[in-house]
């Protein structure tokens, strides 16, 4: 199965384009480049003002509200410092670059504009992680990551649970959903530090049910059970990285699913149509006559 990339790749190819450019001392070009990633997150890279020797990177998530209430705004300026500027109107998070004044890090500034998303994220689960070091307990956080779609989080001392609904559009992905998550319930028996991870379709999981939490024959739940080997100091990032795109690599993971099936089933067809041609007798050859006297076989 393929991991999902964490970082936007057009993100760290423009900007590093942009930084090569100035190293090198060649004439800076203007950018405006407006973007889209998986949630419905979109991305802007363009020159503020106009000024060509200036970099701006914006994003807009629908959801950055919620993710504002559990410290993303106090995430965002650690990791990113004096790159956080006010936010570029119809977006919630820029960051801007002086060409003109290259980092002496180009290699690790790069990179984390290209997590930038993945660090909106950071900030709700390592608000929860930090719960199982002795911080005081929290509500439950919901964040709606889609319009249709939601993400729970719930910290008790021995463990945080992480509970994504999605909708399955089609019936048949319900199918192959099902079948994808038995997959990681074998794949624990096989990693006893993998965590436990519960699937509930129609029906909202126990943690949810004093919520107002959708059911229907397309809902369904996915249950992370994170222990405190997952969420110490040491682990914390990887766990994030690996969780955070988790709907999105589910999805994307049916789909392939999909046209590796209809991929074998047409390859199968064309099989059966060649096996029925080479078995068809041949039809028998019926020698006539037109008006005129000439002979035609039909």
């Amino acid at each position: 199965m393929i991991l999902l990339e964490i970082n936007n790749r057009i993100t760290e190819e423009t900007l590093a384009l942009k930084f090569d450019g100035a190293s090198n001392r060649t004439k800076p070009e203007a950018v405006d480049v407006t973007f889209a990633d998986f949630d419905g997150v979109l991305y802007h890279i363009s020159n503020p003002n106009g000024d060509k020797t200036k970099v701006m990177v914006s994003i807009s998530l629908k959801f950055y509200k919620e993710l504002q209430e559990h410290g993303a705004d106090a995430l965002l300026k650690r990791v990113y410092g004096n790159f956080l500027v006010s936010p570029e109107s119809g977006y919630n998070v820029s960051l801007l670059y002086d060409l003109d004044a290259l980092p002496a890090n180009k290699d690790e500034v790069v990179y984390k504009a290209g997590i930038l998303k993945r660090n909106c994220f950071a900030s709700v689960f390592e608000k929860y992680f930090k719960f199982q070091e002795g911080k005081e307990g929290e509500k439950r956080a919901v964040v709606h990551y889609r319009d249709d779609e939601l993400m729970y989080l719930e910290a008790k001392k021995d463990r945080v649970t992480v509970v994504f609904s999605t909708v399955f559009k089609d019936d048949d992905d319900v199918i192959i959903g099902k079948y994808f998550m038995q997959e990681f319930k074998e794949g624990r028996r096989a990693s006893h530090t993998a965590p436990q991870v519960l699937f509930s379709h129609r029906e909202a999981p126990l943690e949810l049910k004093d919520t107002d939490a959708a059911v229907g024959d397309n809902i369904g739940y996915i249950t992370f059970v994170l222990f405190p080997r997952h969420t110490n100091a040491n682990a914390r990032d990887n766990t994030i990285n690996l969780i955070h795109t988790f709907r999105d690599y589910l999805h994307y993971h049916i789909k392939c699913s999909k046209a590796y099936i209809h991929t074998r089933m047409r390859a199968k067809t064309s099989d059966f149509l060649k096996v029925l041609n080479r078995a068809r007798p041949d039809a028998e050859k019926k020698e006539m006559k037109t008006i005129s006297g000439k002979t035609f076989s039909r």
